[in-house]
């Protein structure tokens, strides 16, 4: 079995690492940041076994001037050397240092290599980790693919902006009906004998909505109005009849007097004839029996008459509520319509603004997705050299520690006018 390979089992690399690490040295000089697996060992010819130097052995990161420090040999230089030049190096160096006959077998492989950068027109701003025969297109989407500018956060779709012109309307004609309310509630709290409406409510075309909130607004006015006085009507009538049977008891009441003063008169006469003897006791105690019933009669006369003027009174008192209950309820229900009047208008001016942004929005939306359309350039920066960067295609195979910067090709068939909008309103 070769030293190598055996070196490299004993490293703990299988035959699929093996491979791979053969293919990336044919290509790959180590660079700063690159990890590197270093396994060495030792041909013992007594014994005839490979001896491991564990304490040598590991993985190392290379610095950036582009070396390593490894027990026993100290810092070497490793940077922009292929694996296999590495390998032999750390060999010959302790060969060196140790004395050996024979140099000890050393073998190197990349374990991990320098982040891929990608920036610019992608989705996502990305250090991706690299791969042997990792292309542009490859990185591209793993950046999330090119940049979709025209769905960004604050944007607004056309269905937004339809929704907010039917929002406007919906509080415009809810404004005419809330006008329209007003105008009546303000007829039945000055008493007015009709309503005063808007002039843009009075304007309406008949059959349309606004002209039917009006004719709502007028029945309701009349039926209220009509309500009011028949309970009016009522009351009055209910007035009448109180105030006859008040006058038929006065009358009652003066013939009542007059019946127990013929009375009181008669007893009087009686009694002096008792008194001399002429007449007997019983018929004056019958008279004066009479006179207290006729007595007690106008009494009750009076009582009746006095619950009939109670009566009256409440009437009166519940007809003036009517009117009074009524002006305080229109002006309850003004005092609220006045303030949704307010509110929706205080909405449809904000939902007004939004339309407007929508609007700007969407114009600028255009000029995303014109620039969604536009066909990309690649070019790619080696070894931090801006000034060298290289124009690439998809299929460039990247390298380790490579910077993809994807741009824009402004210069092909895009609008100047449509990129200049673009920018304005992302700058916004």
């Amino acid at each position: 079995m070769a030293p190598w390979l055996l070196a490299l089992m004993l490293s703990g690399a299988g035959v699929f690492d093996i491979t791979h690490a053969a293919a990336a040295s044919e290509v790959y000089h180590v660079g700063p940041q690159a990890r590197i697996k270093v396994a060495i060992v030792e041909w013992i010819a007594a014994t005839g076994e490979y001896k491991e130097w564990t304490a040598l052995n590991g993985e190392y990161v290379v610095s950036q001037s582009g070396s390593i420090s490894i027990p026993m040999i100290g810092r070497m230089q490793v940077g922009d050397k292929t694996v296999d030049d590495i390998s032999a190096d750390i060999g010959e160096r302790l060969k060196q240092i140790t004395g050996l006959a024979v140099a000890p077998t050393a073998s190197v492989e990349v374990v991990k290599y320098p982040v891929v950068y990608v920036s610019g027109a992608v989705e996502k701003r990305s250090e991706l980790e690299f791969r042997p025969g990792l292309t542009v297109r490859q990185a591209i989407a793993m950046a999330g693919g090119r940049e979709r500018r025209s769905t960004q956060a604050g944007d607004y779709s056309e269905a937004q902006q339809i929704s907010y012109a039917g929002e406007i309307s919906r509080m415009e004609l809810q404004l005419k009906q809330l006008g329209a309310r007003r105008a009546r509630l303000l007829a039945e709290l000055n008493d007015q004998p009709a309503i005063t409406f808007p002039p843009e409510i009075k304007a309406a075309p008949q059959g349309s909505t606004v002209w039917q909130i009006m004719t709502s607004e007028l029945d309701l006015f009349n039926a209220r109005a009509e309500a009011l006085r028949q309970q009016l009507a009522a009351a009055a009538d209910l007035e009448v009849l109180l105030r006859n049977e008040i006058n038929i008891l006065d009358e009652k009441m003066s013939s009542q007097d007059e019946q127990v003063k013929i009375a009181q008169d008669e007893l009087s006469d009686i009694s002096k004839l008792v008194d001399t003897k002429i007449l007997t006791t019983s018929r004056k105690t019958s008279l004066e029996r009479i006179v207290a019933e006729m007595q007690a009669g106008k009494l009750d006369l009076v009582v009746a008459s006095m619950q009939a003027k109670q009566k009256l009174s409440e009437t009166e008192r519940d007809a003036l509520n009517l009117t009074g209950q009524r002006k305080t309820d229109a002006g309850q229900q003004l005092q609220i319509a006045e303030t949704q009047i307010e509110d929706t208008k205080l909405k449809r001016n904000t939902t007004l603004q939004l339309l407007q942004i929508s609007g700007a929005s969407l114009s600028r939306t255009q000029s995303m997705k014109a620039l969604d359309l536009q066909q990309l350039e690649y070019w790619i920066t080696r070894n931090g050299d801006e000034a060298a960067a290289i124009k690439a295609s998809e299929a460039t195979e990247l390298q380790p520690g490579d910077v993809l910067d994807v741009r824009y090709n402004i210069s092909g068939s895009l609008d100047g006018a449509a990129l200049s909008s673009a920018d304005a309103g992302q700058s916004q």
